[in-house]
């Protein structure tokens, strides 16, 4: 079968590979459509944590089974289902977890074997463009939950993604006022598209206190340092994306500010399904896709890391499925 195969940093090759066989309570799954990921990108621009070459990556994806006329979207975490945090529902904080793509063969190829339990259906009249963005949309609710997503609020997202450009769109939906930062033209114009009501090149140009909520879809030292300057005293700041794992931040300012700051990884069973209802109800434009066959994964990961690519987000399907 075809499947796109990470060599280590930037080498990526399309090649023909044995089909997986599933194990106990394992299903094949057939992947109609599979997103690429910003941590997808991590490997390829050699921080690949974990991951371990030669690795069929990816993790976000929609498709079928044999036998099933229905389409699923994968739910891609896998937790020890014993501990007291995946009892709690928070398989994505195991310290256990697995993760298609990092732990076990991801989503860039025809088949995948994956635990039964992983298949979401899909309500019927979802494109599958629309239901590939669960997951990334489910990480943007995590970013949002517990918090007061009022009409009252207002929120800030740095990094126009599809985490960022899809914390927009949650975060409008609820009725907030939103701003949004990257310094892609495409991406801003992205971001209006889903409902920001302005944009910039960099959140350094944001006034102090001018957000109650700010999602870092980025996840640097700058983004850290400029949201901790716009979000208002008693505010909170989520960083989501991982770009930098360590550095520094001012911890003085968040102490005589009484803000929160906190992480997110990934997301619970709970927001993945209300991602996907949400998606049902009200999809978001989608203008902002492209899909592209597997056989271009390599130039698509290119693009996509140079900040060449004509979309935000890049969907590949296997070479022999029309899109």
């Amino acid at each position: 079968m075809e499947a796109l195969v990470w060599l280590g940093g930037d080498q990526l090759d399309v090649e023909d590979v044995e089909r997986p066989e599933p194990g106990d309570d394992e299903i094949v799954f057939r992947v109609s459509l599979a997103g690429i990921c910003g941590s997808d990108l991590h490997a390829y621009h050699g921080a690949g944590g974990k991951r371990r070459p030669p690795l069929v990556l990816g993790h976000e994806a929609v498709g079928r089974v044999d036998g099933d006329d229905r389409l699923f979207v994968l739910f891609p975490l896998l937790g020890c289902q014993a501990c007291l945090t995946c009892m709690a529902g928070h398989e994505n904080l195991c310290s256990k977890r697995q993760l298609l793509g990092l732990d076990r063969p991801g989503t860039f190829a025809e088949l995948v074997a994956v635990p039964a339990g992983a298949l979401v259906p899909v309500p019927a009249g979802v494109p599958a463009d629309v239901a590939a963005l669960t997951e990334p949309l489910a990480t943007a609710l995590a970013a949002f939950s517990g918090c007061d997503m009022s009409p009252q609020q207002h929120v800030a997202v740095i990094g126009c993604g599809s985490i960022g450009l899809l914390a927009v769109y949650a975060a409008v939906r609820a009725g907030c006022t939103v701003i949004a930062a990257d310094p892609v033209l495409s991406r801003r114009l992205a971001a209006i598209e889903v409902g920001a009501s302005e944009v910039a090149e960099s959140a350094d140009d944001w006034a102090a206190g001018a957000a109650d909520f700010i999602v870092d879809a980025v996840g640097i030292e700058r983004t850290w340092t400029a949201s901790l300057k716009a979000v208002r005293p008693g505010g909170i700041l989520s960083v989501v994306g991982l770009v930098l794992a360590s550095g520094i931040v001012a911890v003085g300012d968040i102490v005589r500010s009484g803000l929160t700051l906190r992480g997110t990884y990934a997301y619970t069973r709970h927001e993945f399904a209300s991602a996907l209802a949400m998606l049902a109800e009200r999809p978001p434009s989608t203008s902002w896709l492209e899909r592209l066959p597997l056989s271009e994964g390599p130039w698509a990961f290119e693009s996509l890391a140079t900040l060449q690519a004509r979309a935000v987000k890049i969907l590949l399907h296997p070479s022999g499925i029309s899109q």
